[in-house]
């Protein structure tokens, strides 16, 4: 992604951050099962585990695993500084967040974690960025720890990538949101530059990931699942 894009990714997505949460609920097929997946898979050994969001936006995902690991140390990274604002606010009065206005590809994290987590952020990078992010991740992990996406991928063939996209499309027409605000998400969209399943599992293993695993795929959403 080059500057410029990242640029205005920033700014579609600093100006969406008051009504994010709303209309990630609304447009996301199965919310609550593709989200819940992720989190069901977040244990490890560590009952105050270290916990890294990539891309963490509003806090939405670290919202659900705080409620799981209320005792776990959280940092939560994006470039986006008033999608962060809003996490700020969700977590205001607790001491175990901690949060980085930075490019999460090109920050350099102080510590390793028991776990790194991303939702629906990584399909934004360039496929040579995805497979460098995937090591960093992997080396930035305590030993037995989970990284756990919850993401975008495109169909190995036109036939499907045409069907995922009818099935979203249809979904975002008949979610129960302004039309400004579908144009908005709609033109968010052509910043999206998703990889094949296959790819992003074999650029996990790649990276010393095992038991890489796909947990649950609805039409192009999945949650990928690897540990160190």
């Amino acid at each position: 992604m080059s500057q410029e894009d990242r640029n205005s990714l920033i700014k579609k997505f600093d100006n969406a951050a008051s009504a994010y949460d709303k209309d990630r609920k609304a447009i996301i097929p199965n919310f609550d099962v593709y989200y819940g997946t992720l989190v069901q898979l977040a244990q490890v050994e560590n009952e105050n585990p270290r916990i890294l969001d990539l891309g963490a936006g509003t806090g939405l995902l670290t919202q659900l695993l705080w409620e799981k690991h209320p005792k776990a140390r959280f940092q939560l990274v994006d470039m986006a500084p008033e999608m962060l604002n809003i996490a700020k606010n969700r977590f205001s009065g607790h001491d175990n967040f901690e949060y980085i206005n930075e490019d999460y590809l090109k920050y350099d994290f102080d510590f390793s974690f028991d776990m790194i987590v991303s939702s629906l952020s990584i399909h934004h990078l360039n496929h040579s960025d995805i497979k460098l992010l995937y090591q960093k991740a992997y080396d930035h992990l305590n030993p037995g720890g989970l990284f756990l996406n919850a993401d975008e991928v495109i169909a190995p063939n036109s036939y499907c990538e045409e069907t995922y996209q009818k099935n979203w499309l249809e979904v975002i027409q008949q979610a129960n949101l302004e039309e400004d605000d579908k144009t908005v998400i709609l033109e968010r969209m052509k910043f999206d530059n998703p990889a094949t399943l296959e790819d992003n599992i074999n650029w996990l293993e790649e990276a010393g990931f095992k038991d890489v695993d796909v947990f649950y795929k609805y039409y192009n959403f999945v949650v990928l699942y690897g540990r160190k």
